[in-house]
């Protein structure tokens, strides 16, 4: 029975992550309409997004797999399936090698778009492109503290 319950519950909270994104992770009530006044744009539109402005879309959704830090000990990780692993956000080799655009493609459209594991959702459902362009910011500055290095500029 121990060993029943022990599988049982990160099984049962995974399947609550699937099905009801950012559901127990929340600061907002449900149901209620949210407010989008943290998106800004930096100062000289650039395109460029300021601030930690996807910290609480990162905390709230991403970090049950990948961990508060990137470092893939978030409470869901051991709970994806034998051999899934999340990736380790941490990581500046791994992530200085992925462009914008293609880290921004995979949280959109999930690990399968890309050819990464089918066990990373798309969030496209839940997020906002301008919210997407924040997580990804986010990561970059706060959680790898890295810039994409084309292989080219070395």
């Amino acid at each position: 029975m121990k060993i029943f319950l022990s599988g049982a519950v990160p099984f049962a909270l995974c399947l609550s992550m699937m099905f009801f994104p950012g559901a127990g992770f929340s600061n907002e009530l449900p149901g209620k309409e949210r407010n989008r006044s943290h998106i800004e744009l930096d100062p000289d539109n650039t395109g460029t997004y300021t601030g930690e402005a996807g910290k609480d879309n990162y905390i709230g959704n991403c970090s049950p797999c990948h961990g508060v830090t990137g470092k893939n000990d978030g409470p869901l990780s051991g709970s994806l399936g034998e051999g899934v692993i999340p990736r380790q956000l941490s990581d500046t080799r791994l992530l200085s090698a992925r462009t914008d655009e293609f880290l921004f493609k995979v949280v959109k459209h999930g690990g399968v778009s890309a050819g990464l594991s089918e066990a990373m959702p798309g969030w496209k459902d839940t997020f906002t492109d301008a919210e997407i362009k924040q997580i990804v910011q986010y990561v970059r500055d706060s959680i790898c503290k890295c810039k994409y290095k084309d292989k080219e500029s070395k």
